[in-house]
């Protein structure tokens, strides 16, 4: 579920670098070369960020998630992130450096164990 989420993100913000691509060029085709462009296609270290961001908040809403899931009464159990990323494998630096998807899906239900839930269903 969450896999499919986030692979729909790149999808759209690779889409989307291709359409701003094809409009930038037709802008250089119509005006030649400017140092100050109409359209700016994002660089790779801006899609790379703004991946790191949507990792790095997609992760935090999936712990906020679990943990209100699982809540008693008012109480959120307490969470070890980097004891729960060590566990479930999640390096999103890692990842992003070997232009790999972190695996959201992996996180959630190592996430749900490590609480003691009893279902770990998506």
């Amino acid at each position: 579920m969450f896999n499919h989420f986030i692979q729909t993100f790149i999808d759209a913000q690779t889409a989307a670098w291709r359409h701003y691509s094809a409009v930038a060029a037709t802008e250089k085709r119509l005006f030649g070369d400017s140092r100050d462009p109409a359209v700016r296609v994002p660089t790779t270290a801006q899609v790379v960020d703004e991946l790191r961001r949507t990792y790095e908040t997609l992760a935090a809403r999936i712990i906020v998630k679990v943990s209100t899931d699982l809540a008693v009464g008012v109480k959120r159990p307490v969470i070890d992130r980097v004891a729960i990323f060590k566990a479930a494998g999640f390096d999103i630096e890692r990842s992003l450096a070997l232009g790999e998807i972190p695996d959201f899906d992996r996180l959630h239900v190592v996430l749900r164990a490590s609480l003691g839930a009893a279902e770990c269903s998506l």
